[in-house]
């Protein structure tokens, strides 16, 4: 006869790693999920304020999550895991470094250009707080537009 033992830490445990599963395989946010949970749009004044010294942290669409420092002076360095391929060519989940600028456009949208080994991101976003959270859009005007998830601690 085989017993199954379950104490109350090994049920938590379980509880826990199908959490941490099903989130790793949540589908993506839109503009309109962030409308739908009342995110909030940064002003060009509370961009301004928030971005310099920040300290990024960027989950890509691809898997990647990529860090970076805004200096005051508009320069990053930035780190990516390397887990969507970006920024190494064929080195697949090494750390990839880059080096770019930042910036905060008058329209609103916060502005990235990262220059990896083998590729070049030039990017900009309306940037919404949702909770403790912050999400990049490139699109106000497209409910379907992709949200990407920044971590914005000062």
């Amino acid at each position: 006869m085989i017993r199954r033992i379950t104490s109350p830490a090994t049920a938590f445990l379980a509880t826990g790693l199908l959490a941490l599963s099903s989130f790793a395989h949540a589908d993506p946010m839109h503009l309109s999920d962030i409308k739908d949970a009342n995110g909030q749009q940064l002003s060009v004044d509370e961009l301004r304020a928030l971005m310099p010294g920040a300290h990024i942290t960027n989950l890509a669409n691809n898997g990647s999550t990529r860090r970076w420092i805004n200096d005051t002076n508009g320069s990053l360095n930035a780190t990516s895991d390397n887990k969507g391929g970006m920024g190494s060519g064929s080195r697949a989940n090494q750390i990839a470094h880059a080096t770019g600028t930042w910036s905060v456009n008058d329209n609103g949208s916060y502005c990235v250009n990262l220059e990896w080994r083998s590729l070049t991101e030039n990017w900009c976003r309306f940037m919404f707080k949702v909770g403790d959270k912050y999400y990049g859009v490139a699109s106000l005007a497209n409910g379907a537009a992709l949200a990407t998830e920044f971590r914005i601690e000062k």
